[in-house]
């Protein structure tokens, strides 16, 4: 029997840095170790330049408190919605700042064999398939976004036990991914040479918001230079 642990999580109020020990949480992005920080938090020449996921709040720890103790972040100014709540990853406990009013209480985190695959707040959950792309394998959806990273976890937990999706690792993925062996396809997509590589064959931080089978192939240029300079990887490795 696989271990599973469900724990509530609350939403996490910023207050001013002066009033508060900041809960810079773990490590659990799948930007995590890049550099940057990637907690919408946050604000500074330390953050990341590509979009911030509501996802990754409380999920890049490392990153955000190098970048804090180096002077290249702030609390930003505006905090993220209540839905953005988090707990570190396999403690059970569910983390307050002192003196913090809590917000509403979320879903439920669901986290199996240690991995985090969060709740079943987006809009396609419980659909069947696994809409989550830090996975992958069969039982992934067709279409893909961002937007349901942490947010369709009965789908994709189901689907890991079953063996139909797995967890993508940067690492795995870029020691067996050959740019040069690679049909990149065309340029024949809706959105090619716009710096940004919109095949679902790829993940990484090259890679497109939304991806769908339908455009595999079809945007070689853009797929084809940010392999070549590190910034994406194969998805099937």
């Amino acid at each position: 029997m696989r271990p599973v642990i469900s724990i509530p999580v609350l939403f996490f109020l910023a207050l001013p840095a002066a009033a508060q020990q900041i809960d810079f949480g773990d490590d659990a992005s799948l930007f995590a170790g890049d550099g940057q920080c990637d907690d919408s938090r946050f604000a500074g020449p330390g953050m990341t330049s590509t979009p911030l996921l509501d996802s990754d709040v409380g999920h890049d720890a490392s990153d955000c408190r190098a970048a804090w103790e180096a002077g290249q972040l702030s609390l930003a100014e505006s905090v993220p919605p209540a839905t953005n709540g988090f707990s570190p990853a396999g403690t059970g406990k569910t983390d307050k700042v002192r003196g913090a009013t809590p917000g509403p209480v979320v879903p439920e985190i669901l986290i199996i064999d240690g991995i985090l695959f969060g709740d079943d707040s987006g809009e396609l959950a419980n659909d069947g398939e696994c809409d989550d792309r830090r996975f992958f394998g069969p039982g992934l959806a067709n279409a893909i976004s961002w937007a349901s990273t942490g947010r369709d976890a009965s789908d994709c937990s189901q689907a890991y036990l079953d063996g139909q999706v797995r967890l993508w690792n940067p690492d795995a993925a870029a020691a067996a991914t050959l740019c040069q062996a690679i049909d990149f396809g065309d340029d024949s997509g809706e959105y090619p040479n716009d710096g940004e590589c919109d095949d679902y064959r790829f993940e990484g931080r090259g890679v497109g918001m939304r991806l769908s089978r339908a455009t595999i192939g079809q945007d070689a240029s853009d797929c084809r230079q940010l392999c070549i300079y590190g910034t994406l990887s194969l998805r099937e490795y």
